[in-house]
């Protein structure tokens, strides 16, 4: 199998947590040509990261279909609970963060330029993304890992999308977003030292790096 990636991307950063976490034989690269190239929309018409090739030609986009599917192909390392309860958490923390964090996240992207972003809009934007930040504080485990005691989905999902939140606050003028939540807070420092965790945070900060440098997209 092969995992087409980008380092900077979170979505894609959730499905290299999920590969690490699982320790599937996976090769991961970045797009043929890039994510617009003939080549690579031959195999992902939406033309974005990820996007897990299976064989026989068959391919699987968008971030929480190839976790799932993970799960389902390999289920020898599980990272969704078997109790439905259990389970349920597992979504719902990955549904809360999706549509009450990312959300306004994805949209602050367009406001990065000083010189062109609209103020008020921006605003609003992270006023929102900090009222997400406490739906998700609600509903995290308050221990270790974000549904219980072990690494899950939910850590996969929510991850990279708070490693962003980290990273941009400042950019923002609101500093560190998360060290007003008391178990967001708490969690960032604990699920850092889950060795996947760890490798694709590395991953993210480098291609920040290398983006914020002028180098693109890795």
């Amino acid at each position: 199998m092969q995992l087409y990636s980008a380092n900077l991307s979170p979505y894609a950063s959730r499905a290299r947590l999920a590969i690490y976490a699982k320790g599937l034989p996976v090769e991961i690269q970045y797009p043929p040509g890039g994510m617009k190239s003939p080549e690579y929309l031959g195999l992902n018409p939406m033309g974005k990261v990820p996007c897990l090739h299976i064989g026989d030609g068959h391919t699987i986009p968008e971030s929480s279909t190839i976790l799932e599917y993970l799960e389902d192909a390999f289920p020898e390392t599980p990272l969704r609970p078997k109790a439905p309860g259990e389970a349920a958490r597992v979504r719902l923390i990955a549904r809360v963060c999706e549509m009450y964090v990312m959300d306004p996240l994805h949209h602050l992207f367009d406001q990065m330029n000083p010189e062109t972003r609209d103020v008020t809009r921006m605003n609003a934007l992270l006023d929102e993304l900090d009222k997400g930040l406490g739906h998700l504080e609600h509903y995290l485990s308050g221990d270790a890992y974000a549904a219980g005691g072990d690494f899950t989905l939910a850590d996969c999902e929510i991850v990279p999308v708070l490693f962003y939140v980290k990273a941009m606050g400042p950019a923002f003028g609101r500093g560190d977003m998360i060290a007003k939540h008391p178990k967001l807070s708490a969690y960032m420092t604990s699920v850092a030292n889950h060795s996947a965790v760890a490798k694709v945070n590395g991953e993210l900060g480098a291609a920040l790096q290398t983006f914020m440098s002028g180098g693109g997209v890795t």
